[in-house]
């Protein structure tokens, strides 16, 4: 936008004419308009912007290939399951190697317990009999045996020991040790006489078999008999 400047010089009032031909006269005063047209400095063209070259156009086969796409989707799902039949099984077999530990720590510590209760057994054996030739019941020291007897017993018996019942029993080899076979006894083969030592059972576990007498018939050769041989 211009703008525009005007002066004034010499702008002076005329004086009024004393007669017609003072009109002449009126060429002295001059009036002088000065008109100054100027630019506007504040008006500045703009810095040209480059143009950008137009993106060029995407054929329309360059888009994502359906196809491989879902090829790719089937293979990520099938190794999906893959590692999660993987994980199954591993979480399964640590499960199970948990458990194997466990049975097998179980079974060392019953193991180790009754190999040191089985040491224990010729002791509770000699307090056993003791008290078997005692004299008196009275006496001090059958007193004290027969104390310390019946804590080894009852210490024994609360960690798992227990005894292998004999009487009037049939003979089993999975649990008795027959020592004697006796003939013509006038009991039925195959029953214990007599326990000749006490046996005893640990936790289940079969610590030391009971040694007994065992009747059998008069023409027998087998049962108890292979028992006594061996």
């Amino acid at each position: 936008m211009s703008a525009r400047h005007a002066r004034k010089k010499d702008i002076r009032a005329a004086p009024a004419p004393d007669d017609a031909g003072a009109a002449g006269s009126a060429s002295e005063d001059e009036i002088e308009i000065l008109e100054v047209v100027g630019i506007n400095e504040t008006e500045r063209t703009s810095d040209a912007v480059p143009e950008m070259p137009p993106a060029p156009a995407h054929p329309a086969h360059a888009g994502p290939d359906t196809a491989e796409m879902e090829r790719a989707l089937d293979e990520a799902r099938r190794q999906k399951d893959h590692n999660h039949d993987l994980f199954l099984r591993a979480k399964a077999e640590l499960e199970n190697y948990r458990k194997r530990t466990e049975r097998d720590a179980d079974q060392r510590r019953d193991a180790d317990a009754a190999h040191l209760v089985g040491r224990l057994l010729p002791i509770l054996d000699n307090l056993e009999r003791a008290l078997g030739a005692a004299g008196a019941a009275d006496h001090p020291l059958l007193s004290g045996v027969t104390l310390v007897h019946q804590q080894l017993v009852g210490v024994l018996g609360r960690a798992g020991l227990a005894p292998i019942d004999t009487a009037n029993a049939a003979f089993d080899p999975h649990r008795h040790e027959a020592v004697e076979v006796v003939r013509d006894s006038g009991r039925e083969a195959g029953t214990i006489l007599q326990e000749m030592q006490k046996g005893y059972m640990f936790r289940d576990r079969l610590i030391r078999p009971a040694l007994v007498r065992v009747a059998g018939g008069p023409d027998e050769g087998g049962g108890p008999n292979e028992a006594a041989g061996g």
